[in-house]
């Protein structure tokens, strides 16, 4: 928006302004001031144009402004008065003899068919124009003005979403404002369930008013005038192909006469769900060549694609040739795929040079082919779809391993010079109620650069109400791909202040405290992945926070039914995807049977504030209880670990919200009765060793450092720093490893730790608590908790997540719930107080190992398996090597050993091991056990040296 646009919008909101220039008064004091001058022959965009024009006048002022049709000079003669602004929505044909020539000459100058200029003029009168290129150009110029010169916000679909100032007067300043996207085509998916709670038809027109493009339909059919125009207004185009490409060229129906048509699949012709066809047959491709000539005759878009399958391929003979590589000699998909839409763009370009068609870059067929001299012809659209993309940094981040592997492909292909789009994934992230915008920004930025011509969300998922609870997204992309320059900040915060109107000071604070949880929460969002949002709750005290920023709007809203409506939507996606999420993880973090340690990427200042985004995305450590009741604790203990290549962090908040009296402290000297105080101890035993070091600290950080019972024989060089607050103390530890005689922590290492605290001040008579983890004592080391550094490769190892076992398969099991992710023979799962489960097996037990992301180096895998039980336990690795394009199917190829006849006792044990995992290795890990109890399985990867 200029300058002047801004203050235009502040001269509406806050009733009349003095303007530089000349002043043009559409309404004055609910009497209309105006007329729109309209086309006698309006296109759909043009009517449209018109009638929401003046229907938003009348919202605003209550002045009913007049639509008349071309000339206007007869109206001016015998009813308006000089001041009588007259506005003109008109594209540069009709207005070639009217516009101003600057208008004329900019909007001659830019083959942008979107592309509109509003100029005020005084000259001979008082006029408006809204100039477009095309009738299209025409309605985005006016729902533009619509938005920033009378002030209105689209901000989602239903009545909630849209903001509509109130003022009798609208009195608009000069204006000189060109616009065109830069983004060719800006589409989102949707159907009917996918945009809940909406009405579909009040979501399109959302989609119109926002100036996306409605998605392309792949045919029409009995379809009104009405809604033809509707659609003409959505500027969606007829298209076809996809996923469909098949089903509609060389449709299932011609299996029966034309087996060969068909995929070979161990050797036998099939037609079966997602098939592709034989891409090497020429019938096919003849086939194929036709329907989509035919199809781009009438000016449609079509899309060379494949079923979404990763076993319909063919493989007969000759695609495999076809799908051949010139330098690797070796088969793969993308090869097979890319040489056959190459031939189907060729043809179909030869006889029809006008033809609008795309290739896709997806699943199997997105790396790039190994076809000398690769090219597609730069007419065409390529459509980069990076499915497993990273949506908590930008595509471009270096520092994202997710991501950097995407962009690196995408280059690659960007190299082809042909025109290039985005087909993103933000609904496919399980992330419902999460503010991406702020990377969805940098996005943009980085698309722009790379001259996008199309952007596209895949927002299809039924019931998960995404257009409402990820409204600031979609809306912020819609700006964005017009000017991908605005400021992201200073855009939400203008669409805060609209949208909440009176509650706007709590909900920008509760927006702001969202973002910050959500972006350093742990893990990732992407396609298929995890819950983020569920860790974003794990941070003391944050729930809390939110649901009182909320009651705080809601007193705001004074009983105002919108507001109270849009504060509503918030706190019902608060506790339906964040609070809930929560709740259930902290049911699965009841079972922890580990400590999560977290690497601390980045400076960690040591100073008692727990401010960095390393402890807010740390996961904590949890299963404190009373050493004399074996319950949960009066009061709670909070602790989360990091770790750097050369230190432990450790933070710890010692709750103290039933205190009875002051905090006990009356150790000052180091090395002192420490424990007598109100205190943390700690525990490290580093790998392979039976050496545990102890720290002890108290709340004015006095320090006792020993090894196993001795201070003398341990010099922690901790850094140390404490804080008192009202319900807390805070501890916050660096403690160095080489003072515990190890060069360094390394990736894939297994630590021992554990944690006790002592508690001096609560109500008596029992004034003292002692809370260790698991209700172990300080010293008992053989029950210590380990800590794997680095990613856990064994999916839900610690079995705290189950699921019922399958009727059909329930002949396998020895309790009608087993293991997540885990299977077996003669298994069955022994449920244990908050989620603390042990496997009881009696054969054999199995789980696909989480090696991701596939690396082309080998790695070592270090962990250990926690087991009692009689007679030996054997665990192996069984798999295979797969490069990305290796066209066989996983197989038991490469067997690693892991544990051999580890023996089992009656206590629970440790069985460490380490294993050497080849490049781009997959596969499972099997134990094997005529008789044991399963505790926990961890293993995470670092390169081998």
């Amino acid at each position: 928006m200029t300058a002047k646009g801004f203050a235009s919008l502040l001269a509406v909101s806050m009733c009349s302004l003095a303007v530089s220039g000349a002043d043009y008064t559409l309404a004055d004091n609910g009497k209309p001031n105006a007329r729109i001058q309209s086309n006698p022959n309006p296109a759909a965009p043009e009517f449209m144009a018109v009638t929401e024009l003046q229907e938003y006048i009348r919202k605003i002022s209550g002045a009913h402004v007049k639509r008349t049709t071309y000339p206007g000079v007869f109206w001016r003669s015998t009813s308006d008065t000089p001041e009588t602004v007259e506005i003109l929505p008109v594209t540069l044909e009709n207005g070639k003899h009217l516009l101003p020539d600057a208008v004329k000459a900019k909007l001659e100058a830019t083959d942008n068919p979107d592309a509109f200029y509003i100029k005020s003029d005084a000259s001979g009168g008082k006029f408006i124009f809204i100039a477009g290129k095309t009738p299209q150009a025409v309605l985005y110029g006016t729902l533009a003005f619509i938005e920033d010169y009378l002030g209105v916000r689209w901000f989602h679909a239903g009545e909630e979403g849209e903001y509509c100032p109130k003022n009798k007067t609208i009195r608009l300043g000069e204006i000189d404002d060109f616009r065109q996207p830069w983004m060719a085509q800006r589409t989102m998916g949707a159907w009917t369930k996918s945009v809940l709670p909406f009405d579909f038809e009040n979501f399109e027109t959302w989609l119109t008013r926002s100036k996306y493009n409605w998605n392309i339909n792949h045919a029409y059919s009995d379809k009104t005038r009405l809604q033809l125009d509707k659609a003409t207004c959505g500027n969606k185009p007829i298209g076809g192909g996809g996923h469909l490409t098949f089903e509609q060229a060389v449709p299932k129906k011609l299996f029966a006469a034309h087996p060969e048509y068909f995929p070979l699949k161990k050797d036998k012709r099939v037609c079966e769900e997602r098939s592709q066809r034989c891409l090497s047959n020429p019938a096919v491709q003849k086939m194929v060549i036709d329907y989509v000539t035919r199809h781009t005759a009438y000016g449609g878009k079509y899309s060379i694609s494949y079923h979404d399958s990763t076993d319909g391929w063919c493989m007969c003979p000759e695609c495999v040739k076809m799908g051949t590589g010139d330098t690797t000699g070796k088969f793969s998909y993308t090869t097979l795929a890319h040489r056959f839409s190459s031939l189907v763009s060729e043809a179909v370009l030869k006889r029809n040079p006008d033809a609008k068609l795309t290739y896709d870059m997806y699943s199997q067929f997105r790396p790039f082919p190994d076809i000398k001299g690769f090219q597609y012809d730069k007419r065409m659209l390529g459509v980069y779809c990076p499915h497993q993309r990273c949506y908590v940094h930008a595509f471009d981040d270096p520092n994202s391993d997710c991501n950097k592997f995407f962009h690196d492909e995408f280059m690659r292909w960007k190299k082809l010079g042909t025109k290039i789009g985005f087909f993103e994934y933000y609904c496919s992230a399980n992330s419902p109620y999460t503010p991406m915008e702020y990377v969805l920004a940098k996005d943009m930025q980085f698309f722009k650069k790379m001259n996008f011509t199309s952007w596209h969300e895949d927002c299809t998922y039924p019931d998960a109400q995404y257009p409402l609870s990820n409204w600031p997204l979609y809306w912020a992309a819609a700006k964005l791909m017009w000017n991908a320059d605005l400021d992201i900040g200073r855009l939400m915060d203008e669409a805060y202040t609209l949208y909440y109107g009176a509650a706007a000071e709590p909900m920008k604070k509760y927006q702001k405290y969202r973002r910050e949880l959500w972006e350093t929460a742990p893990g990732h969002a992407l396609y298929g992945g995890p819950k983020r949002y569920a860790y974003c709750l794990t941070v003391p005290g944050a729930e809390k926070r939110l649901l009182g920023y909320l009651e705080e709007a809601k007193k705001l809203a004074d009983g105002d039914r919108i507001l109270l409506k849009r504060i509503g939507n918030d706190e019902f996606f608060l506790k339906k995807y964040w609070i809930a999420g929560a709740e259930e993880l902290k049911k699965v973090s009841a079972g922890q049977n580990h400590i999560p340690v977290a690497k601390a990427n980045g400076k960690i200042t040591i100073d008692g504030v727990l401010d960095e985004d390393a402890w807010r995305g740390a996961s904590f450590v949890t299963g404190f209880k009373d050493m004399k009741t074996k319950e949960e604790p009066i009061e709670e203990t909070r602790i989360r670990v990091l770790y750097d290549s050369d230190n432990w962090y450790v933070g710890i908040e010692a709750m103290t919200e039933h205190a009875w009296g002051k905090l006990v402290a009356n150790t000052a000297e180091r090395d002192g009765n420490v424990w007598q105080d109100d205190s943390v101890e700690t525990f490290f035993q580093p790998p392979n060793t039976g050496d545990s070091f102890q720290l002890i600290v108290n709340s004015v950080g006095t320090l006792w450092d020993g090894k196993m019972h001795q201070k003398d024989q341990y010099d922690s060089k901790a850094e140390i720093k404490t804080r008192v607050l009202k319900d807390r103390y805070v501890i916050e530890m660096r403690i160095p490893v080489k003072a515990m005689g190890r060069d360094s922590i390394g990736n894939g290492e297994v630590w021992k730790m554990h944690f006790y605290r002592n508690i001096h001040n609560l109500q008596p008579p029992n004034n003292t608590e002692g809370i260790g983890l698991d209700a172990t004592p300080p010293h008992e080391q053989t029950r210590y908790r380990s800590a794997a550094v680095g990613k856990n490769v064994f999916m839900n190892g610690n079995f705290a997540e189950v699921a019922p076992v399958k009727e059909n398969e329930k002949k396998n099991y020895t309790s009608p719930e087993f293991v997540k992710h885990w299977s077996g023979n003669s298994v069955g799962i022994v449920k244990g107080a908050n989620n603390r489960n042990t496997v009881e097996m009696k054969h054999w037990m199995a789980s696909w190992m989480d090696l991701t992301p596939a690396r082309d180096y080998p790695q070592i895998l270090r962990g250990e398996i926690a087991a009692s039980g009689k007679g030996a336990l054997d665990s192996h690795i069984s798999g295979c090597v797969r490069k990305p394009d290796d066209k066989k199917a996983f197989g038991h190829e490469i067997k690693l050993k892991v544990i051999e006849k580890g023996v089992l006792s009656d206590k629970m044990q440790t069985f460490p091991f380490e294993v050497e995992i080849p490049p781009y290795f997959q596969g499972y890990v099997y134990l094997y056990s005529p008789d044991a109890k399963i505790d926990y399985i961890t293993g995470s990867l670092s390169p081998k040296k």
